[in-house]
């Protein structure tokens, strides 16, 4: 009963961002009715710590300051961390704030400011999570763009789509002998390679595999094996599913499963 008074909560929540926002009123139908849609998708198609951002949307047209809305689980540091980077790399702005360590998602809202050098930029907006060796749980970017006077243009987000279901290993796997077998479906968001790695307690890949897109935005099978080479003692990994955006060196999305390779 809770859970679904907590469900309810989070979709009058948005619907309330929603119906503030400037979307045409055909747009905010479909977005209600996708919203409602996505809501009822189990939680558990992402493997850990998801991002889902509601506010602002894919191709947003912003004025300063940004007003962010998200439902986010944070991870063990307890810090979310919201960057706003342009194509050639240059950091506009930046945001770090800590939530806390919690076991719950929970709403999260902010008001980002930035300053750009010229009439209007695009820029990408990405909200990271990491767990307590900095290493990345979670991450979602929106591409938009920014302007200095003007009418603001708010995009629907994605909201609560799943984009990665992993079968195999799960969550907080133990795994003695080579390979690391990773199964599921993903749902690519681009054109750009789905790549897979397996990281080390220092946040360095030791192997990485990429899996060749197909059509952006149906699903895909895949598996993919990971061989690792064996170890002397129980190490701490994660595994770290991402694609990156037309941006150099930027994830478009990632997410993460904690690993222990054992001898």
């Amino acid at each position: 009963m809770e859970q679904e008074e907590s469900e309810y909560s989070i979709i009058f929540y948005h619907l309330w961002i929603l119906y503030n926002s400037p979307m045409k009123p055909y747009r905010y139908l479909l977005s209600v009715l996708a919203l409602f849609f996505l809501l009822s998708l189990s939680a558990s198609a992402q493997p850990a710590q998801p991002i889902s951002i509601f506010v602002p949307g894919e191709n947003s047209q912003l004025i300063s300051p940004i007003d962010v809305h998200a439902l986010i689980q944070p991870g063990e540091d307890g810090l979310v961390r919201l960057t706003l980077i342009d194509r050639h790399q240059n950091l506009l702005a930046r945001q770090l704030i800590n939530v806390g360590s919690q076991e719950e998602a929970l709403e999260f809202s902010t008001r980002l400011p930035f300053e750009i050098p010229i009439e209007s930029i695009t820029a990408m907006l990405t909200i990271t999570t990491q767990d307590d060796r900095h290493r990345p749980l979670s991450l979602r970017s929106v591409k938009i763009s920014l302007i200095e006077n003007g009418e603001a243009l708010l995009e629907p987000g994605s909201g609560l789509q799943p984009w990665l279901s992993i079968a195999e290993p799960a969550p907080g796997a133990v795994i003695n002998t080579p390979p690391l077998r990773v199964s599921g479906t993903v749902i690519p968001v681009n054109n750009n390679p789905v790549i897979f790695e397996l990281l080390n307690e220092r946040g360095k890949a030791i192997i990485s595999k990429q899996l060749v897109v197909g059509t952006v935005g149906s699903p895909l099978n895949f598996e993919v094996d990971l061989n690792f080479l064996p170890v002397n003692n129980a190490r701490d990994m994660r595994l770290v599913v991402r694609q990156s955006t037309g941006f150099p060196e930027l994830d478009a999305i990632l997410d993460s499963l904690a690993i222990t390779i054992t001898p």
